[in-house]
């Protein structure tokens, strides 16, 4: 018997340096090592079902990240994220196994938190305030053209649907709902690049947390 199951995880602190090549190897690994009895495909080369929705770009954190899989065996929920959190890097964590209800592609829309540390940080918030009231935040974006790569440049204001930025004591937090579909994903770090383009001075760091995807609608993707 086989039953499609959807895992959510984190991906933080050192992790977000995990490409997600390596991730698909480190959570293949994971489930032999804890042992889950999970369904392989057939044919001369058998490969583990796994399907990751929205891939989290290299150095960004998560806290909603999602692989689906297929289970072949008996084994509760509870038991298969015992087995893994205790299989997985420490800063992989399974929170919650459950039975997939929408389609990776019903996700629409992905909220962030934003740190940007800055010796200027009320000035940083001024250029970024700015940015966003512009009439339009233009940025390069590739794309392909038959075979050829390219860039070109679009407005991803459309793709912003909300956002809050207040000045903290060495940074700017900025929490930003960005359109995450099939056709419109945009990374947060296009916006970063278009808003921070004028400030004249060095932005130290930069943390980016995922903290939610959601459907069209508004409900939480699960």
């Amino acid at each position: 018997m086989q039953n499609d199951i959807r895992i959510f995880f984190t991906k933080t602190g050192m992790a977000k340096y995990i490409s997600h090549l390596d991730l698909m190897r480190c959570m293949s690994r994971a489930f032999k090592r804890a042992q889950i009895p999970l369904w392989f495909t057939e044919g001369f080369n058998p490969h583990l079902f796994m399907t990751f929705a929205r891939p989290l770009s290299l150095g960004q954190e998560s806290l909603c990240e999602v692989v689906d899989v297929r289970l072949v065996g008996e084994m509760t929920f509870k038991e298969l994220q015992t087995r893994m959190n205790a299989a997985l890097p420490q800063d992989i964590t399974v929170v919650s196994v459950q039975k997939p209800v929408h389609k990776p592609s019903e996700i629409a829309v992905a909220e962030y938190e934003i740190k940007l540390f800055s010796d200027s940080p009320d000035a940083l918030c001024d250029c970024i305030k700015s940015g966003f009231a512009a009439p339009q935040i233009t940025v390069l974006k590739k794309a392909k053209q038959g075979r050829k790569k390219i860039e070109k440049e679009i407005d991803i204001k459309p793709n912003v649907l909300s956002f809050k930025i207040t000045v903290q004591d060495t940074y700017v937090l900025l929490h930003v709902s960005l359109t995450a579909g099939d056709q419109n994903n945009i990374n947060p770090t296009l916006l970063l690049s278009a808003l921070t383009n004028g400030f004249p001075s060095e932005i130290e760091n930069t943390e980016i947390l995922k903290t939610k995807i959601l459907l069209e609608n508004g409900e939480q993707f699960c």
